[in-house]
């Protein structure tokens, strides 16, 4: 009887047949991220951080190193991770720079719509109260055009997200972009790079198995499809967006 482990390492291996991108690829996805056991400790010290409505200064440093301390948390719990810095290169700061060479971080990749050449991530911790401004955002997408050829995707890692995004509280669907929204737009139309942005509500969820890969994997999508709504949750399975006379369908009983 193999272990499951073993069984575990079955399944990704058959991931390797499937083509990038495929929807199988979402039924194994949850393997491919592990939650580390003390990230929930971290957490709830950022949370503490973010009750604060007048941080000082020195609490504004400190809340920037625990925030890239989840991110190296959260992000060694990717499978197949073996490439794995965060360093002063000749030009900008990397805050986290994740990769891998091996058939487990590839079936990553396929999951995230990552091209093999292009198989580095690239993440930014910004513990800032306010959202991410266009030229942070901007920064980061001249040093994946520049710097980092082999990044294909770029993260951020915040509070509050960056500007022009929908926002979770947002009453109707954003039809238009501006911002930060549309330079991710326009830099992914010209490199075929990606750049997301997660925010607290995202951070809070990482502590459970595969949500890493489902909040990316989301965001990912969405950015192809421009749908003006903040993503959905990981642990809610569907995406569902219909107007009310499809909707009715779709819930119908068959």
């Amino acid at each position: 009887m193999p272990t499951q482990d073993e069984l575990v390492e079955s399944m990704i291996n058959a991931m390797d047949s499937l083509e990038l991108g495929n929807p199988a690829l979402n039924k194994l996805a949850s393997y491919l991220y592990k939650a580390d056991i003390k990230l929930s400790e971290y957490l709830d010290d950022l949370k503490i951080f973010n009750q604060l409505k007048k941080p000082t200064l020195k609490e504004t440093q400190e809340a920037g190193k625990l925030l890239e301390q989840i991110v190296l948390l959260v992000f060694k719990g990717l499978k197949g991770v073996q490439s794995i810095k965060s360093f002063q290169s000749a030009g900008p700061q990397y805050d986290l720079l994740v990769s891998g060479d091996d058939l487990p971080w590839q079936n990553v990749c396929k999951t995230l719509y990552l091209e093999w050449n292009q198989r580095n991530i690239v993440i930014e911790a910004k513990a800032t109260k306010a959202s991410v401004p266009d030229k942070q955002f901007a920064r980061l997408c001249s040093i994946m055009d520049l710097n980092l050829k082999g990044a294909g995707l770029g993260i951020f890692i915040t509070l509050n997200g960056a500007t022009g995004f929908p926002k979770k509280s947002g009453p109707t669907r954003t039809r238009k972009v501006s911002d930060c929204r549309l330079r991710q737009i326009l830099f992914h139309a010209k490199t075929n790079k990606m750049i997301v942005v997660l925010d607290k509500d995202d951070i809070s969820e990482l502590t459970k198995n595969g949500t890493l890969i489902e909040i990316l994997s989301r965001k990912i999508r969405d950015l192809f499809e421009l749908s003006g709504l903040p993503t959905s949750p990981a642990e809610q399975f569907q995406e569902i967006d219909l107007p009310p006379h499809l909707k009715m369908l779709y819930y119908s009983a068959s």
